[in-house]
């Protein structure tokens, strides 16, 4: 005969017998199983793989840690020679990803740069969409000086006609190119408002990664009219 049943001791069911263990029996198994869920959400997740560099068909490696997305960035570039149009695949942040602007320092002279992003492994080589058209169209806005050159004091220009949905005179300094042996950059000339806006970025063209420093943005003016005009939504 079992001892509880000699002892007089009714029979427990199985969550009684747990309930009567000693309270200091207890908590280490509460902990444990209130940790458990923690320690599997805790878990690193794997990390997310990239096309990088400027070959769509090779394959994604890894990025690291500090990037959620993957990115893929179109530039078309005349500021100087040489001229080029260009497709650059990397690793970014959701925050920093999926714009567009435009500059022109001159008849002829631009950058059109767009990115896009997405978050599935490999998933860059996959997004197709165009910069902003290459366009000559004038706006009837005008900026006093358009330049790009190494230093403040070399960039020198004449007014510069804003084209498209350009609004916007800019003074942007920085550098680029690897930080052992990364170079300045001054531009300067019309944009798109939100080149200054998104000044204190840092981004990609041509897989040159480019630096903010400064960035000294106001509404162009009406070449008819000569009267700043009032910044507007693009």
């Amino acid at each position: 005969m079992p001892c509880a049943h000699k002892s007089g001791l009714k029979k427990h069911s199985s969550s009684a017998l747990f309930l009567a263990l000693p309270y200091d029996s207890m908590v280490p198994l509460l902990v444990l199983c209130l940790l458990s869920p923690l320690l599997v959400a805790s878990a690193d997740p794997p990390a997310l793989k990239c096309i990088q560099g400027y070959d769509a068909t090779q394959a994604p490696t890894e990025c690291s840690s500090d990037f959620d997305t993957c990115v893929t960035i179109k530039d078309e570039y005349t500021l100087t020679d040489p001229k080029f149009n260009a497709t650059f695949y990397t690793c970014g942040r959701n925050f920093s990803c999926a714009h567009a602007f435009t500059i022109t320092i001159g008849d002829g002279k631009h950058l059109r740069h767009t990115s896009a992003c997405c978050t599935t492994d490999g998933c860059n080589a996959n997004l197709k969409w165009g910069v902003p058209p290459a366009s000559s169209r004038k706006n009837g806005l005008i900026c006093p000086i358009g330049c790009i050159a190494a230093t403040e004091e070399t960039c020198i220009g004449g007014k510069v006609s804003c084209t498209d949905a350009e609004n916007t005179c800019i003074n942007l300094t920085g550098t680029y190119g690897p930080k052992e042996d990364s170079k300045s950059f001054v531009v300067k000339g019309c944009g798109t408002r939100n080149v200054g806006e998104l000044y204190s970025l840092n981004g990609f063209i041509n897989g040159n990664c480019y630096k903010m420093r400064t960035a000294i943005w106001k509404p162009a003016k009406s070449s008819s009219t000569n009267h700043i005009l009032e910044k507007s939504s693009l």
